[in-house]
């Protein structure tokens, strides 16, 4: 294909704000959808595209539920956003994709084509680009700061990350926490670029599970205190991540305590954070991973199967194995709920 032709990329999501590729033209140039080669478009009724992207399912408003393709299906890519704590994708409604860009584990999402990688989770910062580019290392007036809801989900890492967060917050005064039902912020970037240091907790922890938690905190020039992905230093330099396990309280109390009470710690590590920022704004950004993916893909046959690709419910409808499969996953889900708060 010829360097200078545009490649069109079609954007589906369920429940997401993606209408003319907004969200994802935020984190491009000149908040235009294009990276690239790559013209990104989420006009949901969309019939003019070379490929087709879709994060988590399809959009709930298509005919029958499914979405006939325009294009060859292994030009097709699902990115799954969430771990196999919080969903379960299935493996009929993945199957149906040429390729899935994935965090989640092999056992839970097999895949012929499945690229085992962070997926590149849009940004919670509150800048764009443009913005993100220009500014420059940010005084810092705060110490540490964290981004912590009152979710309590059991089957997930949101119980334990809360129960730790408190029990920090009494041992160390001087942690801010924010977060919705906690302390109401109008941008995540509130809650960093005033701080040094930044506690980030997945809800997570697996290979290659890290998200814009972290990417966030990179973001705001802050040096992320982190729980999650454990190689995530096969994606940043290792003075940029300040690694503790929020199961070994007592442990992870003594490594903030050394950080927080060590001269010149912050300044120390400030130039693994610039590195590890612009790895997030150029590399680990979604529209340039995408960008990367479709550009270096080989075409297929002029005469490649097209069909059409069916949202999550009606595969498992299709599929009863499926719908057996996800049905104890859930009822297991719910019975940690009760014993967690019975």
């Amino acid at each position: 294909m010829n360097s200078t032709t545009l490649i069109r990329v079609k954007l589906a999501a369920r429940g997401r704000s993606l209408e003319g590729g907004t969200n994802l033209a935020a984190q491009c140039p000149g908040n235009q959808p294009q990276w690239g080669t790559c013209r990104f478009n989420a006009a949901p009724f969309s019939r003019e595209y070379d490929w087709l992207v879709v994060m988590d399912d399809l959009s709930p408003i298509l005919p029958g539920l499914k979405e006939e393709l325009a294009c060859p299906r292994e030009n097709t890519i699902l990115i799954t956003s969430e771990p196999s704590s919080v969903a379960r994708y299935g493996k009929a409604f993945a199957a149906q994709f040429g390729h899935i860009l994935t965090s989640q584990e092999e056992w839970a999402l097999p895949h012929r084509n499945a690229i085992r990688s962070q997926t590149g989770n849009l940004w919670f910062y509150g800048k764009s680009y443009d913005e993100v580019c220009q500014e420059s290392p940010i005084s810092k007036t705060g110490l540490i700061s964290t981004v912590c809801s009152s979710k309590r989900q059991a089957h997930t890492m949101h119980a334990r990350r809360y129960d730790f967060t408190q029990r920090l917050k009494a041992e160390l005064p001087a942690l801010e926490i924010f977060g919705h039902g906690v302390r109401f912020i109008e941008k995540k970037a509130d809650a960093l670029d005033p701080y040094k240091f930044h506690l980030a907790v997945e809800n997570h922890i697996a290979k290659h599970h890290w998200t814009e938690k972290l990417a966030d905190a990179f973001l705001g020039y802050t040096v992320p205190i982190y729980c999650g992905c454990p190689n995530v230093f096969d994606y940043f330099p290792k003075e940029s991540v300040i690694q503790i396990d929020i199961n070994d309280f007592e442990g992870s109390l003594k490594t903030i305590r050394r950080i927080l009470t060590t001269d010149g710690e912050y300044e120390r590590r400030l130039e693994a954070v610039k590195e590890a920022r612009q790895l997030v704004i150029e590399k680990y950004n979604l529209p340039a991973m995408l960008s990367r993916i479709i550009e270096n893909a080989v075409p297929p046959p002029a005469d490649a199967e097209k069909g059409e690709i069916y949202n999550r419910r009606i595969m498992r409808v299709r599929h009863p194995a499926e719908f057996v499969r996800f049905a104890v996953w859930r009822g297991r889900n719910f019975l940690r709920s009760i014993r967690k708060y019975s």
